[in-house]
Order: structure tokens, then C-alpha cells, then sequence
């Protein structure tokens, strides 16, 4: 009988500690498996694509000269047998779909997770791909999320909720799941269905929002359409917010969404959270006249021109993974 050769993973990351880290503890972990170490994006887009006993990279979305999506989309194009993962420590809802559904990235975890924990799913998926594999959304990546996530299809038939979603929605009269797994929102948010079914004269757009109220209950709701590798049914992620329990932003997700520069990031942290423009710059630790400054830019980069509409934008763009 022939012996399987033994999985052989790349660890790309411009983090030596990191890397270091992965060296002490792969071989123990794992001691029938080999490994290689990266922190150079460029090198190992040359070393993975000419190594074909490479089934597995592990790597960091975040990285100079050439992102970990960048990356990723290079390699998926050059070896579309691999299995990738992606590592982040600041990184948005949006990004991270992209990652999986069109890049096809297997898993995407936050920075820091248990290296344990990493191999762990990998040895599922290296088990699973001996046989039949369908490209769906992967679940388990949705658990990582803060925030309520639901998946759903154009006839808001569930596909997967996580946690946090089955946890809202217990305490929640504006949104259940119906005895037919269905997504019932109510008062159902005006261009709801036009949204999820657009006529056929018009692109489908990717996003909306929409904030439900009733007797005295609020409820934000973000619907982003998920892009689709095949023809078939669409596909939507919901996300949940309760606007009472939702926490601003953190300040590099608010650069990464929005291309803020860090000053500007804490100044519309300070915002998000209720304060006025002065209360703001002075915790910040800038001038009024700084800080009308920098909302100005702040409004540029983030489409609003009023702070109200600053806070809805902020409180609306998903925060973090954990």
C-alpha cells in the first residue's frame, strides 16, 4: 500500500515573532507534517506556485508591497488546489467574504488564534477533499463575528446563522426565524425585496441598510449580497445590530474601512460614540479648529456630509473580527 506523502504547509507572515512562534510549535504539533516559513510575500508567491508538494498556505492578509488578498488571488490563480488561510487582525466583514467566496480561501481566522486550533480544521478539509467537496460558504467562520450574521437566499430561506444571531434573536420581537426556516424581519424595511430580487433592467446592488423600529425597539440591518463563483441562487449575509449594545469601530478597523490616517480614525471613534466635536478633540488631544479640520476630511472620505450620518456610516460598517 502506498504511504500518503506527508502535508506540507507554508507559513507566509511579515511578523517574525509570529513566524518563530509557528516554528517552535508545528513540529510538535503536527510532528508527521513538514512546514516551510515566509516573510516575503514575493518569495513564496515564486517558492509556493514552483512546489507542488505544497497542499496548504497559511498567511497574513496584512503584509507590505503585496497583500494577503493580492496574494491569495495570485496564488488561487496559479494553484487552484491549494488550500489557503488567512490570518488578520483587523479586517472587515467585506474583506473577509471576498476571501472565501471568491478567492476561495478555506478559513479565515483573527489574529491571534491557537496554531492548535488552525490544524485542527485543516485536518478536516485535507480529510474532506479526498472525496466530493461543494463550494459552499463555509460556516464555521461566520461563529468569529461580534455581530449577528445570518446567510440567507433571495427568498430569505436560512442558510446558516451564527451564535450571535440565534442569540439576538431570542430577545428580539423585530426579527425571528419562521417553523419554515425562513427570515421574518418586522416591520419588513422598505426595498427589502427589491433588494434581494432587483428587475432585471437593473444591477444588483451589493449593499444596503436598513434600521426597523417598533414600539420603542430599534434594530439596524445590513444586507451585503455575497458575489457568486457559479451560476445559481444568490446569496446574502444579514447583519444584525442592536444599536444599544453596538460598540464603536475599533481605530485600525476604521482606517482599513474608510483609508482614514490614525488621528482622524480616533477622532471618529469619539464621534461614533455620541460625543460632541469638542468633547471629541479634546480626548483626542487636538484643537477645535484641528478637529473641524480633520471632519471635514472625515466626511470626504466616508461619503457624508453631516455628523449624524457619520455615526449611521460608522455604526453600520461592521466592525471587527475578534
Amino acid at each position: 500500500m502506498t504511504e500518503k506523502p506527508p502535508v506540507r504547509i507554508a507559513f507566509v507572515d511579515d511578523d517574525e515573532n509570529l513566524l518563530s512562534s509557528h516554528r517552535r510549535n508545528f513540529a510538535r504539533l503536527r510532528p508527521g507534517w513538514d512546514a516551510v516559513y515566509f516573510n516575503d510575500p514575493f518569495i513564496a508567491r515564486d517558492a509556493i506556485s514552483a512546489d507542488p508538494a505544497i497542499g496548504v498556505v497559511i498567511l497574513d492578509i496584512h503584509m507590505p508591497g503585496m497583500s494577503g488578498l493580492e496574494l491569495a488571488a495570485e496564488l488561487r490563480t496559479l494553484r487552484s488546489d491549494l488550500i489557503i488561510v488567512m490570518l488578520t487582525g483587523y479586517a472587515d466583514l467585506q474583506s473577509a467574504l471576498l476571501a472565501v467566496n471568491e478567492l476561495g480561501v478555506f478559513r479565515f481566522y483573527p489574529k491571534p488564534t491557537n496554531l492548535q486550533t488552525i490544524l485542527e480544521g485543516l485536518e478536516g478539509e485535507i480529510a474532506a477533499r479526498q472525496g466530493h467537496v461543494e463550494e459552499t460558504l463555509p460556516t464555521d467562520f461566520l461563529d468569529l463575528f461580534e455581530l449577528g450574521v445570518v446567510a440567507i437566499d433571495d427568498t430569505l430561506s436560512i442558510l446558516h446563522m451564527n451564535a450571535q444571531a440565534a442569540e439576538l434573536m431570542r430577545g428580539s420581537s423585530l426579527v425571528r426565524s419562521s417553523s419554515q426556516g425562513r427570515l421574518i424581519i418586522e416591520p419588513v424595511p422598505d426595498g427589502l425585496g427589491g433588494f434581494l430580487n432587483p428587475p432585471s433592467n437593473m444591477a444588483p446592488r451589493d449593499h444596503q441598510s436598513y434600521s426597523v423600529e417598533r414600539d420603542g425597539e430599534k434594530l439596524s440591518v445590513l444586507v451585503r449580497r455575497i458575489p457568486k463563483k457559479t451560476a445559481g441562487t444568490a446569496t446574502f449575509m444579514v447583519i444584525l445590530v442592536d444599536p444599544a449594545k453596538q460598540k464603536p469601530p475599533a481605530i485600525d478597523d476604521l482606517m482599513d474601512l474608510f483609508g482614514l490616517t490614525r488621528s482622524e480614525a480616533k477622532l471618529t471613534q469619539k464621534l461614533a460614540e455620541g460625543l460632541a466635536l469638542d468633547q471629541a478633540a479634546e480626548l483626542v488631544g487636538i484643537s477645535h479648529s484641528s478637529a473641524r479640520t480633520y471632519l471635514k476630511t472625515i466626511f470626504s472620505k466616508t461619503g457624508v456630509n453631516r455628523q449624524p450620518q457619520l455615526m449611521k456610516t460608522v455604526l453600520s460598517s461592521i466592525p471587527s473580527l475578534r
